[in-house]
């Protein structure tokens, strides 16, 4: 694809050149005193060096070259390790406005009128790994025109360097050198532990020979900031310097590309990165930010990004570079999955007309669709919250696509990386949809992304904010002419309306769009916190402790209870009868209102301003059978009895009096009404099930002796960081009988559920307790989907009589009677009227001590009711009366 020449790229390019016209003509001068000051003697004719980039950019404010939006922004001087001032300029572009391309155009700029040569060295630094490899990507491929630019420049002299490259000071002379570095390459603290900046035998050319002492004392006293040995315990103390590429580039005095300049701000950052002593920095940001002044023992000046020419969103979308307007679509219901096939309806519809227009034009576009869900590890998978697993699964049930189109991108998972996933933008590529959190960010650049469902806007919002600029670049950087492929669509899940207009509009002013929304104000984003290990107390740290699992016991083979093998597909749908749903609808029923809203731009005089619109959209819906059969589908997982249910419907709301036309009229309202009440059937069935299972054995909740069990861990985690708060016990001191320590005050969600544990630690009769937090660690499976995760396990034990474990989910006032609290609460006790003891022999590793007979009591208690009810499992004959089932 050729570089089209756009008006902005040239404004920028014409700024660049004023400047370093301007600069120029200040290096010469500065050099010229610089140079009549060497050999004088009398310090009154000693002129004072100019500090030529500040004059430079005085020079541009004089002639009101800079952005209106930087009046009054003083210059910030820059100077690299030795105290020379360095030129600094920031090139503020939104993401997706061509940022590499300014940076391999300004180099020709650079070289050429500031340097006046076309070879030498350049440092191109990214912020992370994916930056990085889209850069290389598009540097190393020669027929990619950011490479032929760099060709032109050179006279096709281009060495493209990693820093673990073989770097000869002749290559530096004969070719433009473009070495690629991370930022964190070289910015840690600890420089002797990384390989720039130690000796190494492939950087030669640049020091003196190894025994030349008075060639090293020169190499020193003209860059004082060079890395040497410490010598001075040896024979005979002299400096020498190290072969290493810091100090390599200390010497070359590379010009510096800094992109996403933002992220260099750090004292650390900007230490390392001016003491490789550049000679030119260019940042490319579309964020610029200034530092304040520090105070303290190292009190540093304000230091301001020196920005020379600013590009706005409207830039962008005049040139057709972003997908405007961006049509927002939020949904109220309650299931995720209606809000997903929202989202997949709205692919399908990009797609067959991304297919037309291939057929007209000759243009590829695969519209793909973005999902943000809550949750992404393996062990994460609740089925309360919206995981990864529940969509991609989702998708395929339903018979939406294969597993090829769906691909993954989480933490832990990356299925982008597959090979034939590598190039999104290419035909043979076949993913269509992309699940993830968070993990899109910065560097991941992808035009063909359409959608965004976002599962968990009202989750994570800061999330959702980020993920909006990754569907924002228009294909090929061009509009097409049809208005659906030149328009981005995000479509939310239970989430507050105004708060994710809110997120998206700062989504768009981290993208570097600030003037499309300049005027509005949002709440701060949130980070989230990653876990930690702690471990056990050493007075527990060898002890084995096994709680039993809900097993499926059939033909012989034991095994831990499969929600769906064992409950769900054996369901009998046969005899539903639907009647009472088909009553339940109401003859004046109407579809639910549209809730659409367009973010756009509109001219107003010789501005253009962000507009709200209503929805314009003259889309005709309709009730189709085989999409309905595909919505129920997970709930029903036999289509045949899907189909026969939907058609049962349709015949009873056909004889109440609904037309065909009313009923795609209020297809959405009658599909998610029957998704709920049959859910509600489902429940029902499967608790019958479950219950008929426990009863004939079938079903079993007791300690094996064979192992099948759940063995306590002998680590857990914390989201706490280290010296937080932790949790006292009763009279002030540490806890001393929780499993695991430290325990801190934020572990628990609540004031009452750390009163619990304070009571706990204080028995006289309690031996251990464990505060079951991560979703990692204990679980019973019931009759539904979701696993029960008990809040508290501890071990009582009395003299003369058997121990006995409780397993304790606690839960607030407010949820008293709700259909979750009596759910968990009925799971639980079931399992304790089911629990026993398996008396068989020992079959493996495991033996338990059965001598007393121990006891496993599961409940459910509300926390205002807790000082009554928890006493009962602490006495030596307690909660008898929470034994029955």
């Amino acid at each position: 694809m050729a570089l089209r020449d756009l008006d902005y790229q040239g404004r920028v390019l014409a700024a660049l050149d004023a400047y370093l016209t301007a600069l120029s003509a200040q290096k010469q001068r500065a050099d010229k005193i610089a140079a009549a000051n060497v050999g004088e003697d009398d310090p009154d004719l000693i002129r004072p060096v100019p500090d030529f980039p500040k004059e430079a950019w005085a020079a541009m404010a004089a002639a009101k070259c800079l952005p209106p939006s930087r009046q009054g922004i003083p210059f910030s001087e820059r100077l690299d390790g030795v105290g020379r001032p360095v030129p600094n300029v920031v090139f503020k572009v939104p993401t997706g406005g061509g940022k590499t391309f300014l940076g391999v155009a300004a180099l020709s700029k650079i070289f050429g009128t500031y340097l006046g040569q076309s070879r030498g060295f350049v440092l191109w630094i990214v912020p992370n790994e994916a930056i990085y490899t889209q850069t290389k990507r598009q540097l190393v491929n020669r027929q990619h025109p950011l490479r032929q630019m760099l060709d032109v420049l050179s006279g096709n002299a281009v060495r493209i360097l990693e820093k673990d490259d073989h770097l000869d000071a002749r290559d530096v002379a004969q070719h433009l050198c473009v070495m690629l570095l991370m930022l964190q390459s070289g910015s840690r603290e600890n420089k002797n532990s990384l390989r720039m900046f130690r000796d190494r035998g492939d950087v030669v050319g640049f020091f003196p020979p190894e025994g030349d002492q008075e060639a090293h004392a020169e190499a020193l006293r003209r860059t004082p900031n060079l890395d040497i040995y410490d010598l001075a315990g040896a024979a005979y103390s002299w400096p020498q310097v190290k072969d290493s590429l810091g100090n390599a580039l200390r010497l070359i005095r590379p010009v510096v590309i800094m992109d996403e300049g933002h992220k260099a701000v750090s004292p650390l950052a900007y230490k390392t990165l001016y003491g490789f002593n550049p000679c030119f920095v260019l940042e490319l940001t579309a964020t610029p930010k200034d530092v304040a002044a520090t105070n303290g023992r190292n009190p540093n000046p304000a230091r301001h990004a020196n920005v020379l020419v600013e590009v706005s969103g409207i830039d962008l979308d005049r040139e057709g570079m972003i997908k405007m307007p961006m049509n927002l679509d939020p949904r109220a219901g309650t299931d995720w999955r209606n809000t997903l096939a929202a989202g997949l309806e709205r692919l399908n519809l990009l797609d067959t007309t991304a297919r037309r227009f291939q057929a007209d034009s000759g243009r590829y576009i695969r519209p793909i669709l973005l999902v943000q869900v809550e949750r992404t590890g393996q062990d994460q998978r609740d089925g309360t919250r919206v995981h990864a697993l529940d969509v991609k699964q989702w998708l395929t049930t339903v018979g939406a696509m294969d597993e090829a189109e769906i691909a993954i991108k989480t933490a832990d998972t990356n299925d982008l990386a597959d090979p034939e996933n590598t190039d999104l933008m290419s035909p043979l590529n076949r993913v269509r949809v992309i699940i993830t959190k968070q993990a899109l960010q910065e560097g991941w650049d992808c035009p063909f992304a359409y959608v965004l469902c976002a599962l968990a806007a009202s989750a994570n919002l800061a999330a959702m904010t980020q993920l909006v600029g990754r569907i924002l670049r228009q294909p090929h950087a061009e509009k097409t002419g049809v208005p659906a492929l030149d328009e981005c669509y995000v479509i939310t899940h239970h989430a507050n309306t105004a708060e994710v207009l809110d997120a998206i509009k700062k989504g768009l002013e981290e993208e570097g769009m600030a003037d499309l929304v300049k005027e509005i104000k949002t709440p701060d984003g949130s980070g989230g916190r990653e876990p930690r290990p702690i471990q056990r107390r050493p007075v527990f740290a060898q002890r084995e402790i096994f709680l039993p699992l809900v097993l499926r016991v059939l033909d012989g083979t034991v095994r831990p209870l499969d929600y769906e093998e064992d409950i769900l597909y054996a369901l009998d749908w046969s005899d539903l009868d639907v009647t009472p749903f088909v009553q339940r609808i109401p003859l004046n029923a109407a579809g639910a209102d549209r809730q659409m809203r367009r973010i756009r731009l509109v001219d107003q005089g010789s501005e253009r301003i962000v507009d709200e619109a209503g929805e314009d959209s003259q889309e005709v819906l309709r009730l189709d059978i085989p999409y309905a059969v595909r919505m129920v589908c997970d709930i029903v997982p036999n289509p045949w009895w899907g189909r026969a249910m939907i058609g049962q419907v349709l015949d009873g709301l056909r004889l109440r009096g609904f037309t065909d036309a009313k009923l795609g009229e209020i297809a959405g309202l009658v599909i998610e009404a029957l998704r709920q009440w049959l859910e509600t059937q489902r429940d029902a069935m499967a608790e019958a099930l479950f219950r008929a299972e426990v009863r004939a054995g079938r079903i079993q909740f007791r300690l094996r002796t064979d192992g099948k069990n759940w063995r306590m861990p002998l680590q857990a985690e914390t989201y706490e960081p280290v010296g937080a708060d932790q949790l006292p016990g009763a009279s002030g001191g540490p806890l001393a009988k929780s499993l695991f320590s430290p325990i801190y005050k934020g572990d628990f969600s609540s004031p009452d559920e750390r009163e619990v544990a304070v009571y706990l630690d204080a028995n006289q009769a309690l031996q251990w307790w464990h505060r079951n937090v991560a979703r990692s660690h204990y679980a019973m499976q019931g009759w539904r989907r979701e696993k029960v995760y008990p809040d508290f396990i501890f071990s009582v034990q009395h003299e003369a009589h058997a121990s006995r474990v409780v397993v304790l989910e606690v839960k607030g006032q407010h949820l008293a009677g709700n259909d979750d609290t009596e759910y968990k609460k009925a799971v639980l006790q079931l399992m304790t009227s089911a629990f026993g003891v398996d008396q068989g022999e020992r079959v493996g590793e495991l033996e338990l001590e059965l001598a007393g007979q121990p006891s496993v009591v599961c409940d459910l208690v509300l926390l205002p009711h807790w000082k009554i009810e928890l006493p009962e499992y602490l006495a030596a004959t307690g909660a008898t009366g929470l034994l029955q089932p």
